[in-house]
């Protein structure tokens, strides 16, 4: 059984700054709904409790989601608050999005309720680009030493591992925390017609810490090179103006067009006949931007920086440069990739294969698994079983008796634990565990002889039983034999 299936009539909130349908809506927004709505398909109760903006509703219902608005940009914190005094006896568990700032639900709710915080991407670094002193200051305390103190304890939810490094060592917490990567579209059938001329497509929300300024300025230089060099921008926010200036200034309004706000498909046709992606940011949680042009078979450049080196896997599904290289130079490096059209079609095919391995319902099933544990948790003991080791280890071993072994594993592992079984032989993946506390599991369990090492970052990313997409980017894991009984989120 899964996760998914046990969250059936449990009550959760969803705490989150916007919704999908708020004009500044962005991944995190995606990130929010995806889940909620498949946790509803559930038939768990959701709320989704957000910030109210000019022509909304204050409440409605949305793909079984109840969306519940109120505040504004800022108000909606002390709204949320509000809502959690007069409902504290509402709610098993409070999904808390920080975006900067947490709605800190620990200090609203009672202590029997699973209070868990999702965070995207660290914030102390770009406090400075939104707020003069001394607001820019107050965030980062709120984000760092106020937030430390409120979650202490708490469970924490990471996109990405290098999220995760950034909640250890920028923000200093030493809670648990559990790995939720992005889901994203299914791959799109090859059959795409490529632009016929180089073309580079861009998909994102226009804010300064995008840095697209850099790729406008790298265009004349390339362009000089490729004269049929094309980008189409599509997306909207505060740095439209600019970005549309500074393109008429560098002479590029027949080389830039400025789609604004589109829609699901035309974002799909917009980057099914890219050749490229570029992602000039500073830093990411993640990168759906990227996962989602690998959809369509298109592969991506970006700066070798936090959550962008996780999404992008170097030579198979894009190119990292260092963060001090030239744009200009790794941009003409991976059209000069690209040339070939043969070129194209295997970029496009590693492409497709690295973004199936991502799904919303993937990402909704391991929310899932952490709520439960959380929740059973903080009936037992808030304290007890804490997670504070950042490793995963996979193990392997064969069973005298496969049926007696699985139900000792369906009773002892944690639902955040993950295994296969294929007969007698079984594959475990036990996350915040080190070698010497996996020894300790398998003895507890009866288990003299396992192969037991650590997991890399794309195995803890990931799921264990997708095909890697480039054998020679990172080596393979390998499809689950025929026969194979999946029980990654055991009951």
């Amino acid at each position: 059984m899964t996760a998914l299936a046990h969250i059936a009539r449990t009550n959760i909130l969803f705490l989150n700054w916007r919704d999908p349908a708020h004009p500044q809506a962005g991944g995190a927004e995606a990130y929010c709904f995806e889940i909620a709505r498949r946790l509803a398909r559930a038939d768990a109760r959701v709320t989704l409790f957000t910030a109210r903006f000019p022509g909304s509703r204050a409440s409605e219902r949305v793909d079984g989601v109840r969306v519940l608005r109120g505040g504004g940009t800022f108000g909606v914190y002390p709204a949320a608050a509000a809502h959690l005094l007069r409902n504290r006896h509402t709610y098993d568990a409070v999904v808390d999005f920080q975006n900067g700032i947490p709605f800190f639900s620990p200090l609203f709710t009672p202590r029997w309720t699973a209070d868990i915080c999702v965070i995207h991407h660290i914030h102390q670094k770009q406090f400075d680009q939104f707020f003069r002193w001394p607001m820019n200051t107050v965030g980062r305390l709120l984000e760092k030493q106020v937030s430390r103190l409120v979650y202490r304890g708490r469970a924490i939810v990471v996109v990405s591992p290098s999220t995760r490094q950034g909640v250890r060592t920028e923000l200093g917490f030493d809670n648990p925390i559990y790995l939720v990567p992005n889901g994203g579209p299914r791959p799109h059938p090859a059959h795409v017609a490529r632009a016929a001329t180089p073309t580079i497509t861009v998909v994102s929300r226009l804010t300064p810490p995008k840095r697209l300024d850099l790729l406008l300025r790298a265009l004349p230089a390339l362009r000089r090179r490729r004269p049929e060099l094309r980008v189409d921008l599509a997306g909207d926010g505060p740095e439209l103006p600019r970005l549309r200036a500074l393109a008429s200034s560098l002479g590029l309004d027949s080389a830039v067009a400025f789609h604004g706000h589109v829609s699901e498909e035309r974002k799909r046709t917009l980057l099914g006949t890219a050749w490229l992606t570029v992602v000039p940011s500073v830093a990411e949680g993640w990168g759906l931007s990227v996962i989602e042009a690998n959809s369509m078979g298109t592969p991506a450049l970006a700066f070798d920086v936090p959550g962008l080196r996780d999404a992008v896997q170097h030579g198979c599904n894009g190119w990292l440069i260092s963060p001090e290289a030239d744009l200009t130079d790794g941009i003409a490096m991976a059209l000069g990739e690209l040339d070939d059209v043969r070129d194209r079609d295997r970029t496009a095919r590693r492409c497709r294969a690295w973004s199936a391995r991502f799904s919303w319902d993937d990402s909704s099933e391991r929310l899932a698994q952490v709520v439960l544990e959380e929740s059973r948790r903080v009936l037992r003991h808030r304290r007890s079983r804490r997670r504070t080791s950042d490793l995963t280890v996979f193990t392997q071993f064969r069973a005298r008796d496969g049926d007696d072994a699985e139900h000792t594993l369906r009773t002892v592992l944690r639902e955040t634990d993950r295994w296969t079984r294929q007969g007698d032989t079984f594959r475990l993946m036990l996350d915040g565990c080190d070698e010497l506390r996996a020894f300790e599991a398998l003895r507890r369990l009866g288990v003299r002889d396992a192969v037991v090492r650590l997991a890399h970052r794309r195995e803890q990313l990931v799921s264990p039983d997708t095909r890697d997409p480039d054998t020679s980017a990172s080596g393979r894991t390998g499809d689950p034999p025929p026969g194979t009984v999946d029980r990654r989120h055991p009951a």
